[in-house]
């Protein structure tokens, strides 16, 4: 790799770090807990992604390709052996009603859209959907997640609609956290691919800034995007809905986890010398 080249990456490193920087030292992550993350991850990526084919991945090549000694190596192996690192991300209670609410046929009327529930009942209920979608948790803790979120609403009294099929948890930090990381990590998978992958073979990957906009214009595009996101999102659950009943029934080649994710830019900018031209970055 050239010097630019490093450089160039060096710096890239330190934006995205940032961001991730502030959040772990508000959760009293240390500068110490965060090295011993990313010794265990080198070691994992080097273990996973950079074996030759038909060749043991041995100790020597990894501490070569990570920096780390072969004593250190050993020790950070042993301890991804026992799963201490790298868990699974699961969607939490309340994502997981919200995601059988927009995909469960029983909950959704003749145009896939999903349906005003009754609270109680014996068909297509609030409480039988959490039943089903929840475990153990009550319908009532789910009910007020769900309604402080701004997921859902009740228009009249015992209905609940769903408004929103993007969930946020409220409070919980734990499971904000946890969104946090698969959105990101998600996001970085595709941007690494898409520099290693032929121009045939990138995946979809866009964005769309424009410098300097006045307070009402910011304003105004967060309401203009959220709403256009949301009727996005909206219909692309509704096609892999389709796509995974199709799929149980049927199954062809490698079991796949797919999606697309959307997210909204703003920071303030403070130009050199007020003369910048507002341009597009794609």
């Amino acid at each position: 790799m050239s010097d630019a080249l490093k450089l160039s990456l060096a710096k890239s490193m330190v934006g995205i770090l940032r961001p991730m920087i502030r959040l772990l030292i508000r959760f009293e992550v240390t500068h110490l807990e965060l090295s011993e993350l990313v010794r265990q991850t080198y070691v994992e990526v080097a273990d996973s992604d950079f074996a030759i084919e038909g060749e043991e991945m041995t100790i020597s090549r990894v501490a070569v390709l990570t920096g780390l000694s072969r004593k250190e190596v050993v020790r950070l192996r042993n301890l991804l052996d026992e799963n201490t690192t790298s868990l699974k991300q699961k969607p939490n209670r309340a994502q997981r009603v919200v995601q059988g609410w927009l995909s469960d046929k029983e909950f959704l009327d003749r145009k896939k859209n999903p349906k005003i529930l009754p609270i109680k009942g014996e068909k297509s209920s609030f409480v039988k959907l959490v039943k089903r979608y929840s475990g153990d948790i009550t319908y009532g803790a789910v009910l007020e997640e769900l309604n402080r979120s701004g997921v859902t609403s009740q228009p009249e009294e015992g209905f609940i609609e769903l408004i929103n099929a993007a969930y946020i948890p409220h409070e919980d930090d734990l499971d904000q956290v946890r969104i946090l990381s698969m959105c990101v990590a998600d996001l970085f998978n595709t941007a690494v691919a898409n520099v290693e992958a032929t121009p045939d073979n990138k995946k979809f990957q866009r964005q769309v800034t424009y410098n300097l906009l006045d307070e009402d214009s910011a304003q105004d595009f967060k309401v203009y995007s959220s709403k256009k996101a949301a009727e996005l999102i909206a219909d692309l659950n509704k096609y892999l809905a389709r796509k995974r009943d199709l799929a149980g029934k049927k199954t062809r080649g490698e079991s796949k986890r797919v999606g697309m994710g959307i997210y909204y830019v703003e920071e303030t900018q403070i130009s050199a010398d007020g003369n910048d031209k507002e341009n597009p970055e794609r």
